[in-house]
C-alpha cells in the first residue's frame, strides 16, 4: 500500500518537473528521437510521463529493497519466538 503511493507520488512530482522545466532529461528526451511519429506539440508531455514513469519506478524500487531490509529482522525475531514457544 505505501508501495503504491510512493510511486504515484514520486511518478507526478517527476513528470510535472520534467514538463515544467524545458531541460531535456536522459529517459525522456531519447523517446522523441527514437519514436518518429510523436507530433512535435506532444514531445514534451510524452518525455514528462516517460521521466515519471522511470525515475518513479526507480524511487519505488528503492524504497521496496530498503523497507524489505529493514522489516527482515523483525520477522526472523517473530519466527525464532514461535519456535521457542512449540517447544
Amino acid at each position: 500500500m505505501r508501495g503504491g503511493a510512493i510511486l504515484l507520488a514520486f511518478f507526478a512530482l517527476f513528470a510535472v518537473a520534467s514538463y515544467a522545466v524545458p531541460v531535456p532529461l536522459f529517459p525522456g528526451n531519447l523517446v522523441s528521437v527514437l519514436v518518429v511519429n510523436v507530433p512535435v506539440i506532444y514531445v514534451p508531455l510524452v518525455s514528462a510521463v516517460v521521466n515519471g514513469l522511470v525515475y518513479g519506478v526507480v524511487v519505488w524500487l528503492v524504497f521496496v529493497l530498503v523497507s524489505r531490509r529493514f522489516e527482515e529482522p523483525k520477522v526472523n525475531d517473530i519466527q525464532r519466538k514461535s519456535q521457542r514457544n512449540k517447544k
